[in-house]
């Protein structure tokens, strides 16, 4: 089973399938004796692609967070993050038949798991998707100039994602933290902390961390 998430949303319907494609910089010269040399460079930035049914109808077999949510729902977050010129958390979660994780994150051990949204497609087909509709949606991954990326990190029930990253020791760095308790939510603690829940995006990149739906209790989260 797959789960895909974007910016903390879950789509309700799995796409059946997913591209990924890794891209590199690297350039292939021709020298005058004819031979060819590669200059290998940094690596460049992966692609996703994938279509995503958005029903209009609360099917079976659609998955929900919280409850039934239409097509429109779905469209008016693309666009959001269309328009925002802020990169997202894209992330992708794979159970096995007994419902374990056994994967989450990007196909690389050194990850960068923001992403934006590149553009998207909607397919509206009577015949093909009925009262429902189909977005193609591709998105690129997003490198910060100043943070290095790190390597994921799971807990030892494979449950929490956390990405360790180097972090300039000459910038001032804030005092305020708070340590997760139980039944916190990222989104929570930044309403009660700081007054704003929305700010969880910015909070889980600062801290390093994956998937802001996932934090374990006695985490310490580092805020504004």
């Amino acid at each position: 089973m797959y789960q895909f998430f974007l910016d903390g949303v879950m789509l309700p319907v799995a796409p059946e399938s997913m591209e990924t494609k890794i891209n590199n910089q690297n350039t292939t010269l021709s020298l005058l004796n004819g031979e060819e040399i590669n200059i290998i460079k940094s690596a460049g930035l992966t692609e996703v692609s994938f279509t995503a049914l958005l029903p209009n109808s609360d099917y079976p077999f659609c998955k929900y967070t919280s409850s039934f949510q239409g097509a429109q729902y779905y469209l008016d977050l693309f666009e959001k993050l269309k328009l925002s010129k802020q990169p997202f958390l894209f992330f992708v979660i794979r159970t096995d038949q007994n419902g374990q994780v056994v994967y989450k994150g990007s196909t690389s051990e050194n990850v960068t798991n923001y992403y934006t949204l590149e553009e998207y497609t909607i397919k509206e087909d009577a015949e093909e998707y009925g009262i429902d509709c189909g977005v193609e949606l591709s998105l690129k991954q997003y490198r910060s100039y100043g943070t290095a990326t790190g390597k994921i990190q799971f807990d030892e029930n494979g449950e929490t994602a956390t990405v360790t990253q180097q972090r300039d020791t000459t910038s001032k760095q804030t005092t305020k933290s708070y340590t997760v308790k139980s039944g916190d939510t990222l989104w929570n603690i930044c309403q009660k902390e700081l007054g704003d829940g929305s700010k969880y995006r910015e909070i889980a990149q600062k801290n390093g961390i994956a998937t802001p739906n996932q934090i374990a209790v006695g985490q310490v989260i580092q805020l504004e």
